[in-house]
């Protein structure tokens, strides 16, 4: 996680990081192999970007990981924050690049809204921002929208794609009302793509938002805790029983630790291998192992 001081992308993980409070520091941080996290594990929660995928190029040696798990028994749940898409159209797109997955094996932030919509208090119609899939989570949630910013003092926004620039002005608006409240369904800042390109995403308009505006904001997803609470659920396990798979230190290994969660930290996503243990340093965030990647044992057949 290599950002420039003072960036947009720090200053948000930063803040992540306070919020949450200081986290133990192990003794030793090992570096394991796939083969070693299932003779300990019966449940796998995979990060999406990063570990699996970079938008719509697939990572070495995930497709073969993820089936290998599989084949030997072990349950395995994409965890993700990528609210542009639906949970299924998450899984199609994973399938397309040869990941096996099985309709109800990917837990999308977005699905927390249907979880939180009664605890947030949304009442009447939402302004929503994001992509045409990522509405599935309003209506599993039974929201409707509104283009009109007087019938609402809600925002949703699942992603930082599939609206213009006008659209953000019409959020402030909304915003700037007493007792508005932005609902983030991704609250990362960064997503690799292709190339070792990484992105910005909603969890960086969704600060500018609030710094402009003031409003209370409701992040879902990680590293916050109630989307390991949904994926347990889901799976039927114990948390003892289960790894978490992230590369992404402020989100994914932040978040799991604080769940009680074992994770591994990838290095195929925004940590580099050679500056990973001084990146956990620096964060004072440390993951239970350090993982290469998802390659499965040598001679292994999924």
């Amino acid at each position: 996680m290599l950002f420039q001081p003072g960036s947009p992308e720090l200053l948000l993980y930063r803040e992540y990081a306070d919020a949450m409070g200081q986290l133990p520091v192990p003794t030793t941080v090992p570096a394991t192999s796939l083969e070693e996290l299932a003779d300990r594990y019966d449940g796998f929660l995979l990060d999406s970007y990063g570990v699996l995928n970079r938008a719509e190029e697939p990572i070495p040696h995930a497709a073969e990981g993820v089936e290998w798990l599989k084949s030997r028994g072990k349950k395995v749940r994409v965890l993700t924050n990528n609210a542009a898409l639906s949970e299924e159209d998450n899984r199609n797109l994973l399938c397309s690049l040869g990941i096996p997955l099985a309709p109800g094996e990917v837990v999308c932030s977005g699905s927390l809204l249907e979880r939180e919509r009664a605890g947030l208090d949304i009442r009447g119609p939402v302004f929503y921002m994001g992509l045409q899939s990522g509405r599935e989570y309003l209506r599993s949630a039974g929201l409707e929208s509104t283009d009109r910013a007087e019938e609402t003092r809600v925002v949703v926004l699942a992603s930082s794609r599939g609206y213009r620039m006008r659209r953000i002005a019409e959020a402030q608006k909304i915003l700037r009302q007493p007792g508005s409240l932005l609902v983030v369904l991704n609250p990362d800042a960064i997503a690799p793509r292709p190339n070792g390109v990484m992105a910005r995403v909603s969890g960086i308009t969704a600060r500018s938002l609030a710094r402009e505006t003031g409003c209370r904001v409701a992040l879902l997803g990680k590293p916050f805790g109630e989307i390991y609470s949904m994926a347990l659920d889901r799976m039927q396990l114990h948390g003892s029983r289960v790894v978490a798979l992230g590369d992404t230190l402020a989100t994914d290994i932040l978040g799991a630790r604080h769940a009680g969660i074992d994770c591994a930290l990838v290095l195929t996503g925004v940590t580099p291998p050679s500056r990973a243990r001084a990146e956990a340093k620096s964060w004072g965030i440390w993951p239970s192992w350090f993982l290469p990647d998802l390659r499965p044992p040598a001679g292994s057949r999924g």
